[in-house]
């Protein structure tokens, strides 16, 4: 089935839509990513058949594009306008690395319309390791950094045109290069360079987008609704241990760790994909006139 793109109202923010289910499953990317992160387990998997599937390009972001200040709660608010426009009032989220995080405040900030979370590598602060370490003890200088780059734009300085990036295709070309003989180097020297990034990406978003990344969460065990939580055995971005530990303060979860390092999507799309679904279908059990997922 394919993936219709929208445009919420008036404003820069386009997202993906597919399926014909009367329940909705939001899916949200991460940093220096875009909506096309979930096309790959949104074309092979059998949820459009029992879910309304909607996959936003962040505002900043992919087709989304535009060079303003940008936090949390202006995507926050992009995702209950969406919902709105859609016609629904509740929702499954899930999202990757910054999208997770995003997930996860979309669930405290309106808990009535979150009756499912899936946390794929989120970001947890307190367990954050490797590149990331140092810039978390120098995330208060991003957001000055981020108005300066906005200020820099307002001036006329800025790239008018920027590409889209397809991540299946790149998850694809990817795997052939690994499977190669490239091994784990090839993934890490595109998946891991910011200056790749910026290639699709204005560096204005790029900033804030970091910045939101790093910034401290609410408490987890605040969170109250059920959760699947997938987790990389050589994560890159945090420590294994403690973040199971924090994450098990979930009142409601399941974690799952599968043989990656963070791009899931990239090196683990069909274990994903099966414990998504898995997850999926035993969360809808309450519904039993809506068929399982095919698997």
């Amino acid at each position: 089935m394919e993936q219709e793109i929208h445009r919420l109202g008036r404003g820069p923010v386009h997202y993906r839509r597919s399926g014909v289910g009367s329940r909705a499953l939001v899916l949200l990317h991460g940093l220096a990513s875009n909506g096309t992160r979930w096309s790959e387990l949104v074309r092979t998997s059998g949820l459009n058949q029992h879910w309304t599937i909607l996959v936003p390009d962040l505002r900043g972001f992919g087709l989304s594009v535009t060079r303003e200040p940008l936090r949390s709660e202006d995507w926050l608010a992009d995702l209950a306008g969406m919902l709105d426009q859609e016609g629904f009032d509740e929702c499954v989220i899930g999202g990757h690395c910054l999208g997770a995080n995003l997930a996860a405040r979309f669930a405290l900030r309106s808990p009535e319309r979150v009756k499912g979370l899936i946390l794929v590598e989120p970001v947890v602060l307190e367990a954050i390791t490797g590149p990331l370490a140092g810039l978390a003890r120098l995330r208060v200088l991003l957001a000055p950094l981020g108005r300066l780059v906005l200020g820099v734009n307002a001036l006329g300085v800025r790239r008018r045109r920027l590409p889209l990036l397809d991540l299946e295709a790149l998850d694809r070309r990817t795997r052939r290069r690994m499977a190669g003989g490239g091994g784990l180097g090839v993934l890490t020297r595109r998946y891991g360079s910011p200056l790749l990034d910026l290639r699709y990406v204005p560096v204005s978003s790029y900033v804030q987008g970091l910045a939101e990344t790093l910034r401290p969460m609410p408490s987890w065990s605040a969170i109250e609704q059920p959760s699947l939580v997938l987790l990389s055995f050589r994560s890159r971005f945090g420590d294994l241990r403690r973040l199971r530990r924090i994450l098990g303060t979930l009142p409601d979860h399941v974690i799952i760790v599968l043989e990656s390092e963070h791009w899931m999507h990239a090196e683990q799309p069909t274990p994903m994909r099966e414990n998504i679904e898995t997850w999926l279908a035993g969360h809808a059990a309450e519904t039993p006139a809506d068929p399982e997922p095919a698997h």
